[in-house]
């Protein structure tokens, strides 16, 4: 993954560089070095995926709750 590909995914997410470091449990110093000094770790790209799936789950239960609570 490109430095640019994962700021475009984290921007998807409405996430900073921050607020992924303290998901992910990894110094933000770390992050800010991702695709400069330090190669973006192969797993980042695969727990965005999942991240990703996962907004949209809980988005749609949210909806899907709503809607039976209106039947």
């Amino acid at each position: 993954m490109e430095l640019q590909e994962f700021k475009d995914k984290l921007e998807d997410l409405g996430l900073n560089f921050k607020e992924f470091a303290e998901i992910v449990n990894i110094p933000y110093s770390t992050v800010t070095k991702y695709g400069r000094s330090t190669p973006i770790p192969s797993w980042v790209s695969a727990f965005l995926d999942i991240y990703t799936q996962n907004v949209k789950l809980e988005s749609l239960k949210k909806e899907i709750k709503t809607l039976a609570e209106k039947l």
